[in-house]
């Protein structure tokens, strides 16, 4: 019976013997084999460590791009705002250039109207006239041009310029003449120019008195018998401005 146990227990050696072997073999085999072919696992080769570098550089780059473009983005954006200033300040002088160009020609017109043709310049002509309310209670500034052309004998045109203003004070036609309209008590102004004046001042008028016309009297001199009378109604010739 002990030689039966013996033998069983030799043949489990020698089986156990022969798997270890071949075990021992295969992985022999199997090294032998990945070192002939090379160990190729993707995360662990040689090119993907190289891609990873690749990608580094990149953002590396990317990153240096980003930087150079908010640098250029602000150099843009400062010399925006200097080119908007002076796009401003170029239009607030076309502006001021407008303005001042419309005033010489406003003026330039209002002086080639001083003289119309087919118009006796000999005799003193009235080219305008209007009032605007002065700051002053009841008080009114007047504005008038005359223009002619002295005679032979004179070296001026001169002469004296009546006012009166036509109304109702307490539901009575009134006229008051430039003496009782005016703080001022000349009743007549004078004028002298060799080609045109402009003529201004004030007057005031009564709190209840209610005007409804205006009227000039222009006299080449204080002894003339022709005067050249105008008439103007007050709503025409007055602005609130």
């Amino acid at each position: 019976m002990s030689t039966s146990n013996y033998s069983r227990q030799t043949g489990y050696y020698l089986v156990s013997f022969g798997v270890t072997a071949v075990f021992f073999l295969l992985s022999l085999f199997v090294a032998y084999w990945v070192g002939e072919n090379g160990l190729r696992i993707p995360f662990m080769s040689s090119q993907s460590t190289q891609e990873f570098a690749d990608s580094d550089e990149k953002i590396k780059y990317l990153e240096k791009k980003v930087r150079e473009l908010e640098h250029d983005l602000a150099y843009v954006q400062r010399s925006t705002k200097v080119e908007l200033a002076a796009v401003e300040e170029m239009k607030k002088t076309l502006q001021e250039k407008d303005l001042e160009l419309l005033e010489l020609n406003q003026e330039l017109h209002f002086y080639n109207t001083l003289y119309t043709a087919n118009t006796d310049n000999t005799l003193v002509h009235i080219k305008a006239f209007n009032l605007h309310k002065d700051s002053v209670s009841n008080r009114y500034v007047y504005e008038l041009v005359l223009t002619g052309v002295p005679k032979k004998s004179e070296k001026k045109v001169s002469g004296v310029i009546g006012l009166s203003v036509d109304g109702e004070e307490q539901d009575i036609l009134k006229r008051l003449v430039f003496e009782d309209a005016s703080e001022i008590s000349d009743t007549s102004l004078t004028f002298s120019f060799k080609y045109f004046q402009k003529i201004s001042g004030s007057f005031t008028l009564p709190d209840e008195f209610k005007p409804s016309e205006v009227h000039l009297e222009v006299r080449r001199d204080k002894n003339s018998k022709q005067p050249i009378a105008v008439s103007y109604n007050w709503d025409e010739v007055f602005g609130k401005s």
